[in-house]
């Protein structure tokens, strides 16, 4: 430290900035480093060890191509560090140098000369060191003149030891005990302790009176060198590695793997082989960072593998018996994916639907994969209850192992969804199919052509090709059938529409009523097909029950809709009766709704609602319903009102009513309707939408939440948060299969929260 203090009053001579453009005064940057220009902030030692190391530091110095000093030829410096705060260096020759200003020359050949003179003095001389090669923890000792002017030495990669380390110290020798971290290199000596004056800011300070000078030829560190015993093995054998200075081995990384806990002597390593290792070196390596080849390793897999019974039929078990089979950890079969499996002494598990023939995949911990050949059972037409078969009847397909299938096509190309036994399909028979071979599609995504199905087209009316075409209610159906002359009427769900029929095209208007998989029946003189149409009815179907018209003055009242003149039971929850109406007076009118016994009051609604706008709309609870089937239906009153219609819509944006009704949840009540039982959790599918129907129970702005939990102690349910602050109703939870199992494995739902009142459940 001494010296730094006497010697920091030369840094005024040799530091100053230098760049390669000048700055305008309105430009002047103030930061003595640049992150563009190309800046010499300061070099040093100053005077420089002839044979000792000249440092330059500044901005962006790694653009120097060349260090040229008086009486030498250019020399290339190392970088040391690049771009800004960077720092070059350049070891100067004992023999040449003269006294003079050094000149960096960069890349694009413009130079920056210094401004301070570089002078020299006499070398620190180093004549030898011994032994060349030695352990860590061993020491070194180095011999020269003036020695006693180090105060470092380092060994590489930048392993410095202080002075307060050495082992002896004087003018002609330095003794060093060689550090655990060091490496194979040369010895640089120091004229200043670094380690003394780490965290100093006085960078120029220091540089201006650090010397190094390094030894002519490196300096060996003696590393581990050793060999793999066996060098094929299983996960968890023993790995053993012979070999000397083993005891200097800090960790041993493996493909896969990096082990640190491990026993070692001087002459032996041994360690158990982690799972996760895979073939590839060993590598040794020591607290220095250097890395040995210790060999090669090739990790075990499973041998022998063979699948029985072959073939196997989905849904049942399949054994693969072979060697090592407790290596694996996942099976994987082509297009099913990852199997559960029991991996005992032979690997069982039931094939899935989905599993279609092919390689089984057996899955490693350690990345590798093995695998083995399977089959499957395919199944096989043996004939037909009629062949041929007539278009629009039914035909039974008889055979072997028919549950695998999960439809099937006509020649034609035209693919029908059935449901089949073992050894039987009852299917109807598309109008449009033609004579050709039968093809079984099975339920793993797999086909299988059988034998030729002969067909005989209909008598009646039919439609050859029905279309694929998207309806949606009120829209003109146009179609041409065949035998057109036996047409004599046509329903859409059961229901006489009325049509046209211009030569062999079919015109009707899809009712408003009509929703998804509505059927058309085309009805002949001499039978009818049934076909399933393609409609998109929208967010709601809106069916009409009545459209007679009423003028209602003086609490006259309709019953057209009460005893018997609709059938209220037919009616589901949730779903909105509809009131097209208006005012036939200035200023007030209302109307009332009651049900037929006495024109009592109908339960669950108002007395009476008073000039409502138009069309006036009522959500039909369960409540309402029932008082309705069991009171004598609907009597519709008031005063001073015109009934255009009235109308069932079903509101088709949020899916089937699970649970409907009036359940207050207060402070942390909870309904459990849906739990223990209350609903089939198995029947609902992940991607399909869980809606939450709702009042809150506290003012506008006032906090409230939804919890959702299963019924297992009112559990946490799977995959969704603890509770759901200020919701807006209805409050929609995709069902992921997480939530699905938790549902179904914790005995269903239980939603509770903070003040608010249930009305309804759906899933769409």
């Amino acid at each position: 430290m001494k010296n730094i203090f006497k010697l920091s009053a030369m840094i005024a001579a040799v530091t100053a900035m230098f760049t390669l453009a000048a700055c305008s005064t309105e430009e002047l940057d103030t930061d003595q480093y640049s992150s563009k220009e190309v800046l010499l902030q300061a070099y040093g030692p100053q005077p420089v060890v002839r044979g000792g190391v000249l440092r330059f530091i500044g901005s962006n110095l790694d653009q120097v191509a060349t260090v040229s000093i008086p009486g030498v030829t250019p020399i290339t410096p190392e970088v040391v560090t690049a771009g800004t705060h960077s720092e070059i260096r350049i070891t100067v020759p004992k023999d040449g140098p003269e006294v003079g200003y050094p000149v960096l020359t960069l890349n694009n050949g413009t130079t920056i000369t210094g401004k301070t003179i570089l002078s020299y003095s006499e070398p620190i001389i180093i004549e030898t060191f011994s032994p060349a090669e030695a352990l860590p923890g061993e020491t070194v000792t180095i011999k020269g003149d003036y020695l006693n002017n180090i105060h470092e030495v380092i060994f590489a990669d930048k392993v410095k030891v202080s002075e307060k380390n050495f082992a002896a110290h004087d003018r002609y020798a330095i003794t060093v005990t060689v550090p655990e971290t060091a490496q194979t290199g040369k010895i640089g000596l120091g004229t200043v302790d670094e380690l003394a004056v780490e965290g100093t800011d006085d960078e120029a300070a220091l540089l201006a009176v650090l010397n190094i000078i390094e030894t002519e030829t490196a300096f060996v560190v003696t590393t581990a060198q050793g060999n793999v015993a066996v060098t094929t093995l299983k996960s968890g054998e023993t790995v053993t590695i012979n070999g000397t200075n083993m005891n200097l081995v800090k960790s041993i990384v493996l493909n896969g793997a990096t082990i640190t806990d491990f026993t070692a002597t001087a002459t032996k390593i041994t360690f158990d082989l982690p799972a996760a290792a895979t073939d590839g070196d060993v590598v040794l390596v020591m607290a220095s960072g250097v890395e040995v080849v210790a060999g090669t390793l090739t990790t075990v897999v499973p041998t022998g593998l063979a699948a029985a019974p072959a073939p196997v039929k989905n849904g049942k078990t399949l054994t693969i018996s072979g060697t090592d089979l407790d290596l694996v950890t996942g099976v994987e079969l082509p297009n099913a994916g990852y199997v559960e499996f029991k991996n005992d002494d032979n690997i069982t598990f039931d094939v899935p639907e989905a599993a279609q023939a092919g390689d089984i995949t057996l899955h490693l911990e350690n990345g590798k994969t093995v695998t083995v050949a399977y089959t499957l059972v395919e199944p096989a037409v043996t004939d037909f209850s009629a062949n041929p078969a007539a278009a629009g009847s039914d035909v039974t397909i008889n055979g072997t192992d028919l549950d695998l299938v999960a439809a099937v096509t006509f020649g034609g190309d035209i693919k029908v969804d059935v449901e089949a036994t073992e050894t039987a399909i009852t299917v109807a028979v598309p109008t449009a199919a033609e004579t050709g071979v039968l093809v079984l599609n099975l339920k793993n995504g797999a086909s299988l052509e059988t034998v030729e199905l002969k067909i005989d087209k209909p008598a009646g009316a039919y439609i050859a090709n029905f279309p694929e075409t998207l309806y949606k209610p009120g829209e003109m159906f146009i179609i041409d059938i065949e035998n057109a002359e036996h047409l004599t009427g046509v329903q859409v769900n059961g229901e006489d529409v009325n049509y046209i029929l211009n030569g062999s095209t079919l015109y009707f208007q899809i009712p408003d009523s009509a929703g998804a998989n509505s059927t058309l029946t085309l009805v002949s003189d001499n039978g009818s097909v049934t076909y399933t149409m393609n409609i998109d009815p929208g967010d709601f179907i809106v069916t009409t029950i009545w459209s007679a018209g009423f003028d209602c003055s003086g609490w006259n009242g309709n019953q057209d809709l009460a005893w018997g003149g609709y059938d209220w039971s037919t009616v589901t929850p949730g779903t909105i009766l509809r009131f097209n109406l208006e005012g036939t007076t200035t200023g007030w009118w209302c109307i009332s709704l009651r049900h037929g016994n006495s024109w009592g009051a109908l339960a669950g609604v108002p007395g009476q609602y008073d000039t409502p706008e138009s069309p006036l709309d009522i959500v039909l609870t369960r409540e309402i319903l029932d008082d309705l089937v069991d009171n004598g239906g609907l009597v519709i009153t008031g005063d001073g009102f015109h009934l255009s219609s009235v109308a069932l819509v079903q509101d088709l944006r949020y899916g089937t009513t699970i649970w409907e009704g009036n359940s207050s949840i207060g402070e942390w009540g909870g309904n459990q309707d849906l739990a223990w039982g209350g609903f089939d959790w198995s029947t609902v599918s992940a991607g399909q939408t869980m809606f939450l129907h709702f009042n809150v129970d506290v003012e506008p702005g006032n906090w409230y939440c939804i919890s959702l939990r299963h019924g297992d102690s009112w559990g946490a349910l799977a995959g969704v948060p603890g509770q759901y602050d200020n919701p807006e109703s209805p409050f929609g939870v995709k069902l992921t299969q997480e939530i699905i199992d938790d549902l179904v494995a914790s005995n269903g739902l239980v939603v509770t929260g903070y003040m608010f009142t249930l009305t309804k459940i759906s899933v769409k």
